[in-house]
């Protein structure tokens, strides 16, 4: 069932078997495993049903480091969390074998499980996403296609990323977890306090509190902490009752080793008079993808829609030791994307979602600096809607190292709850420096063996100082079986902790080249069961997701 929190009296006290902290991608997906069993679970979600402004401005934080999105702008607050139609759109790939494994030239690098660990769970997401469980060996398939750029030399590679037909989770699967009779989501429930026993190693409850005054709390067996890579770190820093770092914080990692996967605008193809190079080409524009899936009328079962992207092969990583990178490839006016455009893209981009960032002030701003580009630019990408274009530029998604002074911190200020706001000091280190410079070249030589002309501008000069980023928050709680080096272990539970486990990609110790929400869901999975297992509640057969109960009115 799905209530409103705001009704619950003021000082009474729920109790849960399970209890989840956050609705987003990790926290609907523990719903689902869990709503067929004997477990009572209570979900609370900050958000409601809809995006709602004052819920939001609880994201409300500082950037300290790196340029970055306002904080209240790059998650969404609401049932579905981050899977929202203002979030994400809908790109699923699980992560590469390479990036479980400790890699020497990588610091902290290394998951204690492995990818054939996750193989199973894998399936179950794409299920979860509406997509056939065998979809990552259809990727497989795919990148051998002739449909794709014929590169050569072993340094770069197609990697095909499927497209769910219905990525919005509260809207595919609010049904099933609403008429459920042994999960109740609660909304507008925001948690301000966890409270740990005098010893620090049990959470003894939630506390929890509406923007419309009432407060009560919730005590559960075992609580899942399901509220994003800020939010996650933040609860655990906040709640300094009894340890004075946090709970969970005994290693000092908390909020330490925050990544993303930072985007970088590059050079230019052109491919004058070659037959095929724009049907390759149009395939690694995610516009072309997302339109088709937009178009055409998406039926369940059906294959699943691809888009690609030119990703650095492990052989490579290994050799040069340098960390993952993938590569769209868009079409641009002849001056090519230069920051001004950049910024106004995403105004506008925001602005079709719904909301106006923060920000907006200095985007306009900086779009007014480079009128000619911006116009050019806007132009370009109507343009390439009606006749195929000559232009197209690199945008390369990068992996970071892990650097612990990349962290999430508390400021002093205080939200509407009396929660202390965060702040974000994204930092990225000399690797993903390497990284960009080393791909730029990697990939420029594998686009003109496909006899294409390519021009890398500023070849070597390129920092990562002025990255670009894509709204993926990982590493602030990582994962690790050394309790000095981390703050879950491989089944996710708080070291120190005895009931109070985390879920999310703010465990993810490395993030990949791209894309973390198929590995959330997996890792979600994966969870449920050990939960289920903990409890000696039957853990079903679960090859397959179940059947839906509704179909979404229409494609997202």
């Amino acid at each position: 069932m799905i209530d409103d929190a705001r009704t619950i009296p003021s000082g009474c006290q729920l109790e849960a078997d399970i209890c989840v902290v956050g609705a987003g991608a990790a926290g609907i997906t523990l719903a689902l495993g869990l709503r067929n069993s004997r477990l009572r679970t209570i979900v609370l979600e900050s958000g409601g049903l809809s995006y709602e402004l004052d819920s939001q401005k609880l994201y409300s934080g500082n950037n300290l480091g790196l340029r970055y999105e306002p904080l209240d702008l790059c998650r969404v607050r609401t049932f579905g969390g981050s899977t929202d139609r203002r979030g994400w759109g809908g790109w699923c790939k699980p992560l590469a074998p390479i990036d479980f494994e400790v890699r020497p030239w990588v610091p902290l690098s290394g998951w204690p499980i492995d990818r054939k660990e996750l193989d199973p769970y894998y399936r179950r997401a794409f299920g979860t996403l509406l997509l056939p469980p065998d979809t990552d060996e259809r990727a497989a398939v795919r990148a051998k296609a002739d449909i794709n750029l014929p590169v050569t030399g072993g340094n770069i590679c197609n990697e095909p990323c499927a497209l769910s037909p219905y990525p919005h989770l509260a809207d595919t699967w609010g049904d099933p977890i609403r008429v459920s009779s042994n999960v109740r989501v609660l909304l507008h429930a925001n948690v301000t306090e966890i409270v740990a026993d005098r010893t620090g190693r049990t959470c003894e409850s939630l506390n929890v509190a509406t923007l419309t005054g009432n407060a009560f709390s919730v005590k559960a067996t075992y609580v899942v902490l399901a509220a994003g890579g800020i939010e996650n770190a933040r609860l655990l820093l906040v709640s300094d009752r009894v340890e004075r770092d946090g709970i969970g914080n005994r290693s000092g990692f908390v909020g330490r080793c925050f990544m993303e996967h930072p985007r970088f605008a590059w050079g230019e193809i052109s491919y004058g008079q070659h037959p095929e190079a724009y049907n390759w080409l149009r395939g690694y524009d995610p516009g072309f993808t997302v339109g088709r899936r937009r178009g055409d009328a998406i039926a369940l079962g059906a294959p699943p829609l691809f888009g690609s992207s030119l990703a650095v092969t492990e052989e490579a990583q290994r050799r040069e030791e340098i960390l993952g990178a993938r590569t769209w490839l868009l079409p641009v006016c002849e001056s090519g994307d230069l920051p001004a455009a950049r910024d106004l893209k995403e105004l506008v981009m925001w602005i079709r979602k719904g909301r106006i960032p923060s920000d907006a002030r200095l985007r306009v701003r900086e779009a007014m600096r480079d009128i000619p580009n911006c116009v050019a630019s806007v132009m370009a990408h109507y343009r390439a809607k009606l006749r195929p274009a000559h232009k197209w530029q690199f945008i390369t998604v990068l992996e970071q190292e892990p650097d612990p002074d990349s962290r999430v911190m508390l400021d002093q200020k205080r939200d509407r709850l009396g929660m202390r706001h965060a702040n974000l000091n994204w930092k990225l280190g000399p690797l993903t420096n390497k990284t960009l410079n080393r791909t730029r070249e990697l990939m420029a030589e594998a686009v003109r063996s496909c006899g294409l002309k390519c021009k890398v501008e500023g070849k070597g000069n390129q920092t990562v100082q002025d990255p670009r980023w894509v709204w993926h928050h990982m590493g602030t709680t990582r994962i690790s079986e050394d309790p000095r080096a981390g703050v879950v272990d491989k089944n996710l539970r708080v070291h120190g902790m005895s009931n109070l486990f985390i879920a999310g990609s703010s465990v993810f110790p490395t993030g990949g080249n791209d894309m973390p929400t198929t590995t959330v869901i997996a890792m979600a999975h994966r969870l449920g069961d050990h939960l289920k297992s903990l409890l000696d509640a039957p853990i079903e057969d679960t090859k397959s997701e179940p059947e839906r109960q509704s179909t979404p009115s229409s494609p997202a």
